[in-house]
């Protein structure tokens, strides 16, 4: 009898030992083992309970985990969430959804969205979206916001800075609007930046548009264009047309330093001198060893030089009627210097030409005496 006994208090006591959980670990662990509750209630996992606000985190009666900042603040309606802080809202549909913060309502949110910071609001059941920050909406799928006051409306839109807004789809605001206006991006398929409800920058497709939300070309500005400190060089001019579009001339330019006012003043002077003295030694060149100049009825004729300017050498063409006895082309340099004298021997229409070894670079003036009379005179340039 005694046997008996011993031996079913040992079986119970086996019994009883099996269903406890061992705080000092415990093997053979199925899934049938666990610990947790059998009815729809959540399970409490606790520190300093004793106290009124213990430490506490909750596997909730829906299958969300929440940790209360305040005990009992949270409310998750849905299964597979995580909550943390006080007062975060989770509606039915806000499954898979990591929330942290403080009073962030996504009571009609929809699943797999993150949100941390305080009063952050996910509306129409929208869900695959992020909130960071303080009072952002999210009011569609896909969104960003990563700031304070941002408001989402179309999908795949998103914002960076405070109190802005995205209402166009796949848009993108970054910057800062004003407390009582945001900066908003209603442009699809595009990023907008600025430090004001006003756009400063705009970039779409492959356009890139500064104080225009209408860039009509890869870069398009408003405004003046300032550039310093740049180098000195050689290369192509840029040209501006008439509806202001910048393009490359065809026209190289030398290698140039910077020079200053004074000296640009100067250099202006000096070509208003040269001019002056030019027209001053063609009228005298017109009037020397002669006294006038034979008219077209005489039949001689001049013709300018081709080309004019010129580098590598250039043609003179005259006329001489059949009685002209002597006739001869003289070339005279700025200084008024004889350094070169042509006689015409054949009559009618002839021509001369000129290598560009024979003379050096500058301005020269030509003229053409018929039978000791000046019939004509031009101007030559010839460049390095």
């Amino acid at each position: 009898m005694k046997n008996g006994l011993a031996a079913a208090m040992m079986l119970l006591t086996g019994i009883a030992n099996a269903q406890q959980w061992q705080v000092t670990g415990n093997s053979g662990i199925t899934p049938a083992n666990y610990a947790g509750t059998v009815d729809s209630r959540p399970f409490y996992l606790r520190t300093n309970g004793a106290t009124s606000n213990p430490g506490q985190a909750i596997l909730n009666e829906a299958g969300s985990f929440i940790v209360d900042a305040t005990n009992n603040s949270n409310v998750a309606k849905v299964k597979g969430s995580i909550v943390i802080g006080i007062s975060n809202i989770l509606g039915s549909q806000a499954s898979s959804s990591l929330v942290s913060g403080w009073g962030n309502d996504l009571s009609n949110g929809g699943g797999a969205n993150l949100v941390s910071g305080q009063d952050n609001v996910v509306l129409n059941n929208a869900g695959k979206s992020v909130a960071l920050g303080w009072k952002n909406i999210i009011r569609n799928q896909n969104q960003f916001a990563l700031g304070v006051g941002i408001d989402l409306k179309d999908v795949y839109s998103g914002g960076f800075g405070i109190d802005l807004a995205a209402t166009g789809n796949r848009s993108f605001v970054i910057g800062s609007g004003t407390g009582g206006t945001k900066l908003t991006n209603n442009i699809p398929s595009s990023i907008m930046f600025g430090l004001s409800p006003t756009s400063t920058m705009l970039i779409k497709d492959k356009s890139v548009g500064i104080l225009t939300l209408s860039p009509t070309a890869n870069f398009h500005t408003v405004g003046t264009v300032r550039h310093e400190n740049l180098p000195t060089g050689s290369g192509l001019a840029l040209v501006v047309d008439a509806s202001g579009n910048v393009m490359v001339s065809n026209t190289a330019l030398n290698k140039m330093g910077a020079a200053s006012e004074e000296k640009i003043q100067q250099m202006e002077e000096r070509i208003k001198n040269l001019e002056n003295t030019v027209e001053e030694l063609k009228q005298m060149l017109l009037n020397k060893g002669t006294s006038s100049v034979t008219s077209s009825s005489d039949g001689a004729r001049l013709s300018q030089n081709v080309p004019n300017p010129t580098k590598n050498g250039t043609s003179i063409s005259y006329y001489l009627p059949k009685n002209a006895q002597t006739a001869s082309i003289e070339i005279y340099n700025i200084s008024g210097q004889l350094v070169k004298s042509l006689p015409l021997r054949e009559r009618g229409s002839g021509t001369i030409t000129l290598s560009g070894s024979e003379l050096q670079s500058g301005t020269y003036v030509y003229k053409m005496t018929t039978d000791g009379k000046v019939t004509d005179s031009k101007k030559m340039l010839i460049q390095d």
